[in-house]
Order: C-alpha cells, then structure tokens, then sequence
C-alpha cells in the first residue's frame, strides 16, 4: 500500500522534480562489496520495485552486509533518516538481494513522502508564529461624570449630577463609586412649602457586554446620604437634614466618541429604603401639622461622558 501511494506521489511530482533527481546508480552505495552484495547486483531489483532509475537527489542509500544478515542507512541531504537491519537474509545470492532491495525501495518511497510533507505543514507553521492582536488589560480605570434627570425620586422633577471613578476588570466586570448631588426640589405645603435636595454617594456593581465598538452595562446598587430640607414661606423655618437609603439598578449603552473617551447613555430604577420626611411644626403645641415625605419609588435618566485610561 506504501509503494503504491508513494508511487502516486511521484507521478504527481515527476515533471516538476525531474531536474532535481539523479540517477539510481548514484544514490546506492555498498559498503565492502562482497560476492553476493554488490550495487550491480542491487540495481536491476531496486529498478523493478521502483519502476524507475532516479530518485530524489537529496537522497542517498548506504548499504553494509553484517554476516548472514545485512543493514542500511536511508539519507536525505546527508542526514540519517532511517534505517534497518537484517539478522537473518535467504541463503542464496538472488533471494538475498531481491529481498533487500524490496526493503530499500520501500524505504526510498517512505523518505520522499517525508520530504514532500513539510510543504503542506507550511500554511499552519506560518499562522502558529503570526502574531497575535495585543490583549486587553486585565484591569483599567474610568472617568464618569453624567447629568441626570430624577422623577419621582425627590417631591418634584429634579435634575441631578454625578461624577466617580470605575474599575474595569477584563472587560466584563466593574466596579464604580459616585458623588450624587441634586438640584432643589419642593412641595407645597399649607401654608408654605418645603424644599428638599439629595447629597450623598452611590456604590454599583456591574457587568459588561461589548456588542462591537459599543457596550452595554447592567448594574446594581445603593445609594446613601442626606436629604436637606427647609421651610419656606413658613414663620420660624429651619433647615434639616435627615439620612436617606436606596437601592438603584441601571441599564447604560456606551459609545466610544475617541480611544479614550465615550458617551453614555443610562436609565436607573430607583427604590427608596431609608425616606426621609419633613414635618410642619405648629410652634405653640410642637405637633406636627403637616409632613411631607420623599416618594418610595422612581426613575433617573441620565447623560454622561466616560475617560477611559
């Protein structure tokens, strides 16, 4: 089966690699001659087996009879390459000869299908050293800072501004903390009216999901500080400021303006666990008239720019 799928690769080269081969004669040598081993002797077998009288120049056979038996050498540019030894040979001449020569055509055929395979290697050897695209980092920091849109969250529409570092970690998992300060809001009160601003910090956990240049982020978190509030139109009004608690869940989608900065779009859930509540005094018996507390629940939307280090 060797000798005949090595022979369909011959034919396959024979016209192209015709001026790289030499003749049979060349390529065997024998090593100490004797009465029954002899090149002569060799060739007309090693021609039948073949069914040709050239072989790859690159090639060469080098034969020794050890005793009764024999051994030879296959090279290629000068190289060992295989070889094979015979304890034990036919006792007579032709047999002998026949036989061994069977096995240094069969030798000859499995070398020149060695050579020919590194040419069809070459494609995955170049791709296997090709250089690969730089990685990302395994962490990096961010800039946020982000103008919000608050309902519900304060007694009237509210804006917002937020600004806080962002650790990124393998482009999946991030970690930010935030400043959150709020514009004045207020609520009518009879008679008067009460205003209300958040100051505070927000903590989030997210993930990650690069959908080409843009990304979008899932995020859950709280939110904690101080709700000022003061009366107004009121006689003796005085500001307070009372602690507020709240968790946020955000969905955002970036998008990458330059290499390091990018625009961002967020929309945030809000739950109040802490709601802080303003009371209106009566100065003469110290019992509340009216109060005034945050809603329980709202939304934000906002609009930021992320630097990207």
């Amino acid at each position: 089966m060797l000798r005949v799928l090595a022979f369909v690769c011959l034919s396959w080269v024979a016209s192209s690699a015709a001026a790289q081969d030499r003749p049979l004669a060349e390529a065997i040598s024998v090593a100490r001659e004797g009465e029954c081993l002899t090149r002569d002797g060799l060739l007309p077998h090693l021609r039948t087996w073949l069914e040709r009288d050239a072989v790859d120049a690159r090639l060469g056979v080098l034969v020794e009879e050890d005793g009764a038996g024999a051994r030879f050498v296959v090279l290629h540019d000068g190289e060992p390459t295989a070889a094979r030894r015979f304890d034990t040979l036919p006792a007579s001449c032709p047999d002998r000869r026949a036989v061994l020569a069977l096995a240094v055509a069969l030798a000859i055929d499995a070398a020149l299908l060695e050579s020919l395979r590194p040419s069809t290697e070459a494609g995955p050897a170049e791709d296997a050293t090709a250089p690969s695209p730089p990685s990302s980092p395994a962490a990096r920091l961010e800039l946020a800072a982000e103008a919000q849109l608050l309902i519900e969250v304060l007694p009237e529409v509210a804006a917002g501004w937020q600004v806080g570092p962002r650790l990124v970690i393998g482009e999946v998992f991030e970690l930010a903390a935030s400043a959150w300060l709020t514009s004045v809001s207020g609520a009518e009160l009879t008679p008067g009216r009460v205003s209300s601003q958040l100051a505070g910090g927000r903590l989030d956990v997210c993930l990650r999901r690069s959908l080409g240049a843009v990304w979008l982020r899932g995020c859950g978190g709280a939110a904690a500080g101080v709700a000022i509030g003061e009366g107004r139109d009121v006689s003796n009004g005085r500001e307070a400021m009372v602690p507020f608690v709240g968790l946020l869940a955000r969905l955002g989608l970036g998008v990458p303006l330059t290499d390091w900065l990018a625009l961002e779009l967020s929309v945030d859930g809000w739950i109040a666990l802490l709601r802080p509540r303003f009371d209106l005094i009566d100065p003469a018996s110290g019992a509340a008239l009216q109060s005034v507390s945050l809603p329980l629940g709202g939304g934000v939307a906002a609009l930021g720019i992320v630097v990207r280090f």
